[in-house]
């Protein structure tokens, strides 16, 4: 990453924070479905962002005995930039792909079933948890009915219907058809993802990596890809958010930042394997 993108970055995370500062004391428009997760879906991009950036500049373990060299650990980077490029993958999806409402709708409710379904197979400890199983036993079946009466539903095969009741909300779509929707070139997202999950898998060409990056320079030459990736979803996910918001959107050319987010959502959507 050169001197100028590292800079393009700390533009972009500030940008991040000042979206945040303008819609606080301010109401989520109410007319779009659960907009509420959609500000933490956000959330969790930002926080991963900074992670990156902080992991980026280096650091140095120091205990009571010895102060060790700076090290920049691109593997816990690849590992965060992965993770915030499926959570804005899931936000666009979610709150963006369509531009009908009721498809909208349609698929907040699937992803909102998703989350009580992935935590009805826990076996509840005490008795507040066994408590808020049977209260979320209510909200999975108010919503397996919300769901059966959406058009959307009834348009789907009876497997992929069946799959969508279980909360697997996605829909047999993988995170690259949801990347190219979402704007990114497929053999660019394949490619990368492919990278960052073998960090996250432990992959045998990661473990390589790591024992072959022994110096700063190595470390961070190594880190670079992962950034810039960290920085296409920050531009990708704040442009898409601004035009989510209304309060935002009205607002967006008196953002000092938002020039900045338009190039990197280019950048990132030209990029190619």
């Amino acid at each position: 990453m050169e001197a100028n993108h590292e800079l393009d970055f700390d533009l972009l995370l500030n940008g991040a924070i000042e979206i945040g500062n303008r819609l606080q004391g301010q109401k989520l428009p109410a007319d779009i479905a659960g907009i509420y997760y959609a500000e933490g879906l956000g959330q969790k991009i930002i926080h991963h962002c900074l992670s990156v950036r902080h992991l980026f500049k280096g650091y140095q373990l120091l205990t009571a005995e010895q102060l060790y060299g700076t090290k920049v650990d691109f593997a816990s980077i690849a590992i965060l930039v992965r993770a915030a490029l499926e959570t804005y993958l899931t936000l666009h999806h979610v709150f963006v792909a369509s531009q009908d409402p009721e498809e909208l709708r349609f698929r907040f409710a699937c992803w909102h079933l998703g989350g009580f379904t992935d935590r009805a197979g826990f076996d509840p400890k005490n008795q507040s948890q066994i408590d808020l199983k049977v209260s979320e036993a209510k909200s999975i079946a108010d919503l397996q009915a919300e769901i059966k009466a959406s058009p959307c539903f009834q348009a789907l095969t009876p497997k992929h219907q069946n799959m969508v009741l279980k909360g697997e909300w996605r829909i047999d779509k993988g995170w690259a058809v949801l990347a190219v929707n979402a704007g990114f070139q497929e053999a660019f997202f394949k490619q990368q993802y492919k990278f960052l999950c073998g960090y996250a898998h432990s992959s045998r060409l990661s473990i390589i990596q790591i024992q072959q990056s022994g110096g700063l320079q190595q470390q961070t030459e190594m880190a670079k890809a992962s950034v810039g990736v960290a920085m296409v979803v920050l531009a990708k996910f704040m442009f898409d958010y601004i035009h989510l918001i209304p309060a935002l959107r009205e607002a967006k050319h008196e953002l000092p930042t938002f020039p900045m987010i338009s190039i990197w959502k280019a950048v990132g959507e030209e990029l190619a394997a």
